[in-house]
């Protein structure tokens, strides 16, 4: 069977301009808009993209990231400046105009070509789509950067010419420079075109040469990717799973009763993108022959997820689910490909059904707490002299902190005793692992002079041991009791217990 599916179930304009409607209030609704304060990432992020670009380029040396966001957010704060709003709707922006590429790209797939708004309208209700538009880290880049990519690669392939060659290099070279992750998509795709190139495949040369220009912008960087590489990776943080990558999809339906409803049919779509068939009587069934373009794609995401994957567990670093952003392109496509195989009598029910779990779930993420750092801040920006010794354990905590109570108190952060709004992650296991609370708890006493201490703390942060709460203990004993202001939310993302040792 063709991979051209019937679309007769989407074709009323009406239908087409309540989606496009849709989608865009989604977009706006959602994309610029968060409660919480910017968490370690995103403050972490906002420092270094502040900075002259000579210490920007150092700090990131530290940070273990690739430049291009930063140098984007350098440019954008200037104009817009740096409060939480500012610094997030860069991410926003490009979120927004990834609905756009995404209609481009859909207009180049079989099944979907003359309903793009389809797979559009599944990535502006998509919550893990909506949780990274308000966050101001690089993830939304990564989304429009992979839709392009897909744009010159089909265009490289098909039309051919050193114009859209170029254009796939350049992209490809900016995915690079954007996240690590991306290079296992590109290793992906080089590995196959030049098993297709050995076979003869003129077009699969053009895209071998894109990814060589990719390379080529890569390599000026290539000196600072391997310091990175070899000190600020984290081996201290778990590393992916093998299923990974059969799981990530599920990774992207957010919170909250609407989530595992809209999980199980992401799953259930993508089965029937490759297998499903209508019935004439309106039924479903699941039989061979497999449609082609939708099993490629879904083995492009779990090959890359799983070359990924692989790649982690060697160098033992660590994975978030955040990284998946790589391959949400093709397994949204997948998802709208398989709604074009359902029975032509439910596919807009259907559609309609999928779009409600995506935004009931994505209008929980605005009012999720990200980090705790508002509620610290507010207490010692009230409370806490210059004099005050603000001790921050773990120093991941610091970034968010500083950004919001710059000046109160003097703060350091456990156990370098160094300044709050940066974390240092070079060599950072060894580091911490060769650290003791109590000589640290003995120079902070030292330190004080008897003036009041706040230590802001939590527990479970790989390397640090029990760390936090000896040095809570250490201060106890030498203080007595301390006075609690803020205890750990059980919601919040990052979370902080803040309480104060007085004079003695």
């Amino acid at each position: 069977m063709p991979d051209q599916l019937p679309l007769r179930g989407f074709a009323d304009p009406r239908v087409r301009r309540g989606a496009a409607a849709v989608a865009i209030a989604a977009a706006l609704a959602f994309f610029f808009w968060s409660r919480s304060p910017l968490w370690l990432d995103e403050a972490q992020t906002v420092v270094i993209a502040h900075k002259s670009l000579p210490d920007l380029f150092r700090a990131l040396k530290i940070d273990g990231s690739p430049p291009l966001f930063y140098l984007v957010l350098h440019g954008w704060m200037a104009v817009f400046g740096t409060g939480d709003e500012a610094v997030r709707s860069l991410s926003g922006v490009f979120a927004v105009l990834s609905l756009p590429a995404m209609a481009l790209v859909a207009r180049r797939v079989p099944p979907l070509r003359t309903q793009p708004w389809v797979p559009v309208l599944l990535l502006a209700s998509c919550p893990f789509v909506v949780r990274y538009a308000s966050e101001a880290r690089m993830y939304s880049l990564v989304l429009l950067l992979v839709l392009l990519a897909i744009l010159a690669f089909e265009r490289a392939w098909v039309v051919g010419g050193a114009g859209w060659t170029i254009a796939a290099g350049v992209v490809s070279g900016a995915l690079l420079l954007t996240q690590y992750w991306t290079i296992y998509l590109l290793v992906v795709v080089g590995a196959a075109a030049v098993v297709a190139t050995v076979r003869g495949n003129r077009p699969s040369r053009r895209i071998v040469i894109a990814l060589l220009i990719a390379a080529a912008l890569f390599s000026p960087w290539l000196p600072t990717f391997a310091y990175q590489s070899a000190h600020t990776g984290a081996p201290w943080g778990k590393p992916p799973g093998i299923d990974t990558g059969l799981l990530s999809i599920g990774g992207w339906v957010g919170t909250g009763i609407a989530a595992p409803w809209l999980r199980l049919s992401y799953y259930a779509l993508v089965v029937m993108a490759i297998a499903g068939y209508a019935a004439r009587n309106g039924g479903i069934h699941i039989r061979r022959p497999l449609r082609r373009l939708p099993l490629v794609l879904c083995a492009l995401s779990l090959v890359t997820m799983l070359v990924g994957t692989i790649a982690s567990e060697i160098s033992s670093n660590a994975y978030a689910s955040r990284y998946s952003m790589i391959v949400v392109p093709f397994l949204l496509l997948v998802v709208a490909i398989g709604l074009t195989a359902l029975p032509q009598s439910i596919q807009l029910p259907t559609l309609a059904i999928l779009t409600a779990l995506g935004l009931i779930a994505s209008a929980l993420i605005p009012f999720q707490t990200r980090t705790q750092a508002g509620e610290v801040a507010d207490v010692l920006l009230r409370h806490a002299a210059p004099g005050d010794l603000v001790v921050i354990c773990p120093d991941q905590l610091g970034p968010a902190i500083h950004r919001l109570a710059p000046s109160s108190g003097t703060q350091v952060v456990y156990p370098t005793f160094g300044p709050a709004a940066m974390v240092d992650w070079v060599d950072y296991k060894k580091r911490n692992e060769n650290s003791r609370a109590g000589q640290f708890a003995q120079a902070a006493l030292k330190r004080a002079s008897g003036r009041p201490i706040w230590l802001v703390s939590a527990e479970g942060y790989p390397t640090f041991r029990r760390d936090c709460t000896n040095l809570y203990t250490d201060f106890a004993v030498a203080r007595g009791r301390p006075h609690l202001y803020v205890k750990q939310s059980e919601t919040s993302f990052e979370v902080d217990q803040l309480v104060e040792f007085t004079k003695r």
